[in-house]
């Protein structure tokens, strides 16, 4: 963005000229005077005046229409990295400077050989283009007059680690399967450039989706503690239904050692960590933090895992409300929104605007936990769908 000013310069330069043409005027009629009669008296003719009017110069309106906000790649420094080892970047769409959403891309997750050797198909192992971002519906829709996020600046965080955004350390799976799970501090980077570009925010949506949902609740107290004036909200799509007996697999990933240093979380253990925790210990950490979650009751991703803990998919929508209940059982309220079927997220989809249950559009639902007047959890009745 660029500010102009106005130089007064050429006003004083024409205001100059306009008195020396007055003072010119005057010497003139004075030497007209002197061919009088020397018997003349004083003369009583008016002395004609001439008002002179100084117009200042207008800036001229211009007519192009104002520039649309794009898409910048921020290079991250040598130690982000994707599980390969290969650099990190990441995306950021500057628009207005005191609203921000900080999203962190799904996609999967490996905690063990077979899944973390490249071409595993279980998480993403490169970064998606920035083409992706520019076509993309559901929250990155800016031209949608419905989007309650047309307005805000934007840090997209890419995922390709495998460990859920939440890891610190090089694992050696062995059969030479050697992956850099370096979430953690890839978007560690991408929130301090967040907090960098736009000190003055005053609304933060941290939000992610599938893999990248599971840690918006410590990337909200994060950035809570750096930004201590601004409103924060957590937006959850699509991890609300992975088991607490999937807390071993971050011993993969180094994660309780890349943890903030929070008081709340002091002598955290692997078993301790489940996916209620972080929101009860975020919210702990800081009250002001208001959360969100939408999931799907038979979600095909989250079924994938819920089998790995022995569970079946046909439990997902009780392992959805369990982890809510002991959320809210500390006092911390949480809008839930489950839709019926086996989708898995809603946020960069279509179906952010069409999605409708019981009478109330999503996209409505979610504005409204935004603007601070959150509307009651929604569940689906046929759940099936």
């Amino acid at each position: 963005m660029t500010s102009r000013h106005v130089s007064h310069s050429s006003v004083r330069f024409g205001t100059a000229i306009a008195i020396f043409g007055v003072l010119a005027l005057t010497a003139c009629s004075g030497d007209d005077s002197s061919s009088s009669s020397d018997t003349a008296g004083p003369s009583t003719d008016a002395v004609a005046t001439t008002d002179v009017v100084v117009t200042e110069p207008t800036t001229p309106v211009s007519t192009e229409a104002p520039v649309a906000p794009t898409w910048e790649t921020i290079e991250a420094p040598a130690d982000c990295m994707c599980a390969d080892g290969s650099p990190f970047h990441y995306y950021l769409r500057e628009a207005s400077p005191t609203k921000v959403l900080f999203y962190l891309e799904g996609g999967g997750a490996c905690f063990s050989a077979e899944m973390c050797t490249p071409g595993s198909g279980t998480y993403s192992e490169t970064i998606s283009p920035v083409s992706k971002l520019e076509d993309s519906p559901g929250i990155f829709d800016f031209a949608n007059p419905e989007n309650p996020f047309a307005d805000y600046s934007v840090v997209y965080v890419p995922y390709c680690t495998g460990d859920v955004h939440a890891g610190n350390t090089t694992k050696d799976y062995g059969n030479g399967v050697v992956t850099e799970h370096k979430g953690f501090v890839n978007a560690s980077n991408a929130l301090d450039t967040m907090i960098e570009r736009f000190p003055d925010t005053t609304q933060l949506v941290v939000a992610g989706s599938s893999a990248g949902s599971f840690p918006t609740p410590v990337f909200a107290g994060m950035a809570g503690d750096q930004l201590p004036n601004a409103d924060l909200k957590v937006f959850a799509d699509s991890s609300g239904a992975v088991p607490d007996a999937m807390g071993f697999v971050i011993g993969n990933w180094g994660t309780l050692e890349t943890l903030p240093d929070w008081p709340e979380i002091e002598g955290l253990t692997v078993d301790q960590f489940t996916p209620a925790y972080t929101f009860i210990k975020a919210a702990e950490h800081n009250p002001n933090i208001t959360f969100a979650r939408h999931d799907f009751a038979f979600d095909n991703v989250l079924s994938s895992f819920a089998r790995m803990a022995g569970l079946s998919p046909d439990d997902l929508v009780s392992v959805m409300r369990t982890n809510e209940s002991k959320v809210e059982a500390t006092g911390v309220n949480v809008a839930n929104w489950i839709s019926p079927g086996d989708d898995h997220t809603i946020a960069v989809r279509d179906e952010f605007y069409t999605e409708e249950m019981n009478g109330v559009r999503f996209v409505d639902w979610l504005t409204a936990f935004m603007n601070g007047t959150p509307e009651a959890d929604n569940y689906c009745v046929d759940c099936a769908g």
